[in-house]
């Protein structure tokens, strides 16, 4: 008997140390929470409005990088679109319907409740105003001047730098404004924005111009601190990322994004 019991418990210990070396086990899908108010070009995108329309076009450069993680650990997933202060309520709830999501910026209360992977990008902070691009003189930017931003919106990184007085729910409402001069800046990341009215994404008729502050903003993928092994899945989401630069996976993702 004695013989037995100590079979199945090194019997258990192999099946045990396995799974840790192979990786999260999660048994039910992972929430990933798309956040659905305003396109992020080319980082996050898609097409229509309806759950599946959404899902069925939903791509990018960011997109790719965390789902292709995802897929190539054999982690399931369902995308959940909601919009982006709805994501981080939901992810800072114990039994909350996110458990990862991206184009997420570091700031200490998500960190409270969530877990961030290395940086996926960076892109460049500044104000949008209405003007033409190539005009050399720049408006006077002071903290007098309104400023439009965005509910939800990730504005410390701004720093000493005037921030929102007035936020709308999404990027086009704040563009809205911005071209019915009811503020005469608006705060935000500068491609997306640009990218988005490119590719027809966003409405905006008028010339637009911009000027960038210095110091370039990182965006991660961000995880549920009560999500199934939370920790791993950052590790892993790292892993790839690390991966993926080595075999020049990263570099051609840019070719294929950033015509």
């Amino acid at each position: 008997m004695t013989h037995w019991i100590q079979a199945c418990i090194a019997i258990w210990l192999t099946l045990f140390s396995f799974r840790v070396w192979a990786g999260p086990s999660i048994s039910e899908p992972l929430n990933v929470c798309v956040g659905d108010g305003s396109p992020w070009p080319p980082y996050t995108y898609w097409q229509g409005e309806t759950r599946q329309q959404k899902a069925d076009t939903l791509t990018g450069f960011a997109t790719d990088l965390v789902l292709t993680a995802l897929d190539r650990n054999d982690i399931a997933y369902q995308l959940v679109f909601m919009p982006w202060a709805r994501v981080q309520h939901e992810l800072a709830r114990e039994s909350g319907r996110c458990d990862l999501t991206w184009d997420a910026s570091y700031k200490p209360k998500r960190a409270q409740y969530s877990r961030f992977t290395q940086p996926l990008y960076s892109i460049s902070l500044g104000y949008l105003y209405v003007g033409a691009p190539d005009t050399q003189a720049q408006p006077n930017l002071s903290a007098t001047q309104s400023v439009c931003g965005v509910n939800g919106y990730n504005y410390a990184a701004f720093g000493d730098n005037p921030r929102p007085r007035f936020e709308a729910n999404t990027l086009q409402q704040a563009l809205r404004m911005l071209e019915a001069g009811w503020c005469r800046f608006l705060a935000s990341e500068i491609e997306p924005v640009l990218g988005g009215i490119r590719l027809g994404l966003y409405q905006f008729s008028s010339d637009i111009a911009y000027i960038t502050l210095p110091n370039p903003k990182a965006f991660h993928a961000q995880v549920s601190r009560y999500a199934p092994q939370a920790n791993d899945l950052v590790t892993l989401i790292n892993n790839y990322l690390m991966s993926a630069k080595q075999r020049g996976e990263i570099e051609k993702l840019r070719q294929r994004y950033f015509k």
